[in-house]
């Protein structure tokens, strides 16, 4: 079975996911691919997914939902009979994350179908401290959880999370954080630390890093994703109102198994 997972991560707790579901399914016999969804919405890659037999939708939750980058990327999905699975994860197990209830919308809209849900639980990377036992505990249960969803995935067990009025409530926060995104886009700063290496222009998932006149520019399209905070070498990054509830070190996850290249054009490939 061929299979591409899109996904989009903003500090690698969700790339993390991907990778162990990609390795459990190519150790069930399948050829999967994994590809980033600012790959499809900056246009640096066609949007293929007929070409799968299967594919997985991920993402991290932000304010109980799926961030902006993702609706973009569904308002792209070509309506076709295309069979999916979606995961999801958060720093904390309340309300599942929140509803899926508007991305399986979209889905059904372009006639998609949803086969399977999924919810992990992993490290938070704001407003906590990032203790290494809870990092790693969170990580190992993750790694079992991917497991069994994998296991339910090739056994075409049908699982779609809970969806309650209170998730739905709570996923209205949504709306607001958008709203604030943009508002707050404007506040991130860097300090004499910076280097101009170009890591946050290059690794911004919505073009809203640039370099103009020896300095870093960040425009309005933020989607608090923090990649360029988490990733920055220099920690150079900062953000003038929510610099208190960002962590003073970035955790680092181990390292997924990257499975084995097959034979074929597709392969294993990850991105």
């Amino acid at each position: 079975m061929k299979i591409g997972i899109y996904y989009f991560s903003g500090t690698g707790n969700t790339r993390f996911i991907a990778q162990e579901i990609q390795l459990g399914l190519s150790d069930g016999g399948s050829v999967c691919e994994l590809i980033p969804i600012e790959t499809i919405t900056k246009r640096e890659r066609t949007l293929e997914p007929e070409k799968y037999d299967l594919v997985g939708i991920g993402f991290p939750v932000h304010a109980f939902d799926a961030p902006r980058i993702v609706y973009d990327f569904l308002e792209m999905l070509p309506i076709a009979h295309i069979r999916c699975f979606l995961f999801k994860t958060a720093g904390d197990k309340f309300l599942n994350g929140g509803s899926t209830r508007r991305v399986r919308m979209l889905l059904a809209h372009h006639n998609w179908k949803l086969e399977h849900e999924s919810f992990f639980v992993m490290p938070s990377n704001i407003a906590s401290k990032a203790k290494t036992d809870k990092i790693e505990s969170l990580v190992e249960a993750a790694k079992i959880h991917a497991a069994e969803t994998v296991c339910e995935i090739l056994s075409e067990t049908k699982r779609i999370l809970p969806d309650s009025s209170a998730q739905r409530m709570f996923s209205l926060m949504h709306h607001v954080e958008n709203r604030g995104c943009k508002q707050g886009s404007r506040y991130w700063r860097t300090n004499d630390k910076c280097v101009l290496c170009g890591s946050c222009v290059a690794e911004c998932p919505t073009k809203n890093i640039s370099i103009a006149k020896g300095k870093i520019v960040f425009g309005d399209s933020c989607i608090l994703c923090l990649r360029c905070w988490w990733n920055c070498p220099t920690r150079a990054i900062y953000h003038q109102q929510l610099n208190f509830v960002l962590l003073k070190q970035p955790y680092v996850l181990p390292k997924a198994k990257i499975p084995p290249k097959t034979d074929g054009s597709m392969g294993v490939k990850v991105e």
